[in-house]
């Protein structure tokens, strides 16, 4: 299993504190099935800002620590990027990484402001990136034909395993395995924090009833080990 959204790397967001509750959390995906995850700290600026070489090397730090502690995981790194009036100047001056390098680009939004999404989608588009859009679930003014819109744009949309299992609230959980039937789901990923259990097998199985194997295992597993591959 991959996953994509995961809040793993020590001391840089509110993910975890230390390097103990790190290795945890990683030995908590390893548990649930997942063999590669993307480390995706948030980026926003002027709350978690840390420079991408720093970053890098935080990064290789912890892949290190992961090794003497025996703890066979595949990890890449990236970001959460929230998205503001400045988020195009950050990516075309290279001050936000992508996932492993490549042209996607892991975004979000706030959760309760209306927001222009669609606006931000098509500008990042024309940057020559590919956006996925973090917990898609969580922006209550969106619509599924605004949803649709931004497919239809080029944008990938993330949910959050949580909201799956129903662990977020049943109207998440309605919304959310409605909205991957219907085709609009791209990746199921953890957003695991310290403090925040994942639970990506556990909504696996959720979702393995309610949409049958072949959706399930596209939105858990397929979708993700070609973004993995680039």
């Amino acid at each position: 299993m991959f996953d994509i959204h995961s809040h793993v790397l020590p001391f840089v967001d509110d993910g975890s504190s230390s390097l103990e509750s790190s290795l945890d959390l990683i030995k908590t995906e390893m548990a649930n099935g997942v063999t590669d995850i993307m480390l995706t700290p948030h980026f926003k600026r002027g709350i978690y800002d840390y420079g991408v070489d720093e970053l890098k090397e935080k990064f290789l730090a912890f892949k290190e620590e992961t090794r003497k502690a025996g703890l066979n995981v595949n990890l890449y790194l990236g970001q959460e990027v929230y998205c503001d009036r400045y988020v195009y100047d950050h990516i075309k001056e290279g001050k936000v990484l992508t996932l492993n390098g490549t042209r996607y680009i892991l975004i979000e939004f706030d959760y309760f402001t209306e927001t222009d999404i669609l606006d931000y989608v098509y500008n990042i588009v024309m940057l020559g990136y590919k956006p996925i859009i973090a917990h898609i679930e969580r922006y209550s003014y969106l619509d599924w034909n605004t949803i649709f819109d931004l497919k239809q744009m080029g944008a990938l949309i993330q949910v959050n395993a949580f909201s799956i299992t129903g662990d977020f609230g049943r109207q998440f959980q309605k919304k959310v395995i409605s909205a991957i039937k219907k085709g609009l789901i791209d990746f199921v990923a953890s957003d695991v924090h310290s403090g925040r259990d994942c639970v990506m097998q556990k909504a696996y199985k959720t979702l393995l009833k309610h949409a049958g194997r072949t959706l399930t295992d596209r939105v858990f597993k397929h979708n993700a080990e070609q973004l993995f591959k680039n």
